[in-house]
């Protein structure tokens, strides 16, 4: 970074300080972990491999990689955000040879040059779409290879980089090497900058996560008892109305179901609670479950991070959010690999992929709007047997398209031993 650089980060940094306080103030839940965001990382053994995940989902589908990279012993760093760092168990998966775990630092200079100093690592790898254009250079300067694994670039996003290309194409020519989740992803690295003998199509993390995780607790399982059950997971605004249109038509129709709604922002809850009681129907939180049966005229919400795919595991139809609102869609597969038939909107920008390749199994249906999901959750609620033997037909189906957690180390290897680009 020149000196124009220094002084813009230096001038960004002090006018950030008033900003920051009074956030810290505002949010207590803030404070933990804000230096660890200034960059003070726990420090490793030099010449390790700095792994960041982003988010609950993101860390779950590193899992496979990080498991690799334990089982040649590789000393490893991982950093997420808060959410992950509270839900997801890493070290039961690593064990011991987790160097050290923590909170993405800010991508600023400065905090980027303390935590690159505390790591030392040689490599940094990106999972899916965390592309930090500070990360990337500070660390691409002191020879480390960045790159990015199970790599997306949705649709919306290609576009909206297209449109500032000149400024980002430097920051994607910095980076050693793109293991792409498919061939359309992989060609929208490179017309962004990244050269083409950087990129590969070694497939989709998600699909090689191995679903372990356990079940619901018993006392909660046992409160569902053998009515199928329908979850809606990540949903936004607006779309817990179409789930709770759903009720309504079980209702009438006399199907037998009951329903549990995991908003994708937990601070939401509150919100979805009043929606619920609006149409009659009684929320129970997560969080005060209790030990009585949950009733049919009862709405299950999901207040805890981290335990949606447990309730996928347990549902026998799903419904996954951000697809019938403008957000481009969430992880498809989670349901599948749990043995839950899946429904979506036709918002699925940011996931086609995983949305076609269910459609083409039979494992899942595309609604295009509130009627329609109420209309398939009644339609496959009363058909549980044959929801199950779709969503394991669709499982199965995805098995060809596993493995990408070896073949995307092999493609970190290959920048390793050629350099960590320009």
């Amino acid at each position: 970074m020149g000196p124009l650089g220094h002084s813009l980060s230096a001038l960004s940094a002090l006018a950030g300080v008033p900003v920051g306080a009074l956030a810290l103030v505002a949010r207590p839940s803030w404070r933990g972990g804000w230096r660890q965001r200034l960059g003070t990382l726990d420090r490793s053994v030099a010449g390790g491999v700095w792994v960041h995940a982003a988010s609950v989902g993101e860390t779950r589908a590193a899992r496979p990689l990080l498991r690799a990279l334990v089982a040649r012993g590789e000393v490893l760093t991982l950093t997420h955000t808060r959410g992950a760092a509270l839900s997801v168990d890493v070290g039961e998966v690593v064990g011991p040879a987790l160097a050290s775990r923590g909170l993405a630092p800010l991508d600023h200079p400065w905090c980027l040059w303390r935590a690159l100093d505390r790591v030392a690592p040689r490599a940094l790898v990106l999972v899916e779409t965390e592309l930090w254009p500070n990360a990337i250079r500070e660390a691409t300067a002191r020879g480390v290879a960045v790159g990015v694994v199970s790599a997306s670039i949705s649709p919306r996003s290609f576009e909206r980089y297209q449109r500032v290309r000149r400024w980002v194409a430097p920051t994607f020519r910095r980076l050693a090497f793109v293991a792409a989740r498919s061939e359309p992803e992989a060609a929208r690295f490179e017309a962004l900058g990244v050269p083409s003998d950087r990129v590969q199509v070694t497939g989709d993390l998600k699909l090689d996560v191995p679903v372990e995780e356990p079940g619901l607790p018993q006392e909660v399982a046992a409160t569902l008892g053998d009515t199928p059950l329908f979850v809606a997971g990540s949903t936004h605004e607006g779309e817990e109305e179409a789930v709770l249109a759903a009720v309504r038509r079980c209702q009438e129709r006399g199907v037998a179901a009951r329903f549990a709604i995991a908003p994708r922002r937990l601070e939401r809850c509150g919100a979805v609670a009043r929606s619920v009681e609006r149409e009659g129907l009684r929320p129970r939180l997560r969080s005060h479950w209790g030990v009585a049966p949950l009733a049919a005229d009862e709405v299950a919400l999901v207040d805890r991070t981290g335990e949606l795919p447990s309730w996928y595991r347990a549902a026998t139809v799903a419904f996954v959010g951000g697809t019938l609102v403008p957000v481009g869609g969430h992880n498809l597969y989670e349901p599948i690999e749990r043995g839950a038939f899946v429904l979506f909107g036709p918002g699925v920008s940011a996931v086609p992929e995983a949305a076609d390749r269910i459609l083409r199994a039979n494992a899942g249906v595309m609604v295009d709007g509130a009627s329609a999901l109420a209309e398939q959750a009644a339609f496959w609620l009363a058909r549980p047997r044959r929801a199950r033997e779709s969503a394991a037909r669709g499982d199965a189906s995805l098995a060809a398209h596993r493995g990408s957690a070896a073949r995307s180390l092999a493609w970190l290897d290959r920048a390793l031993l050629g350099g960590a680009g320009p």
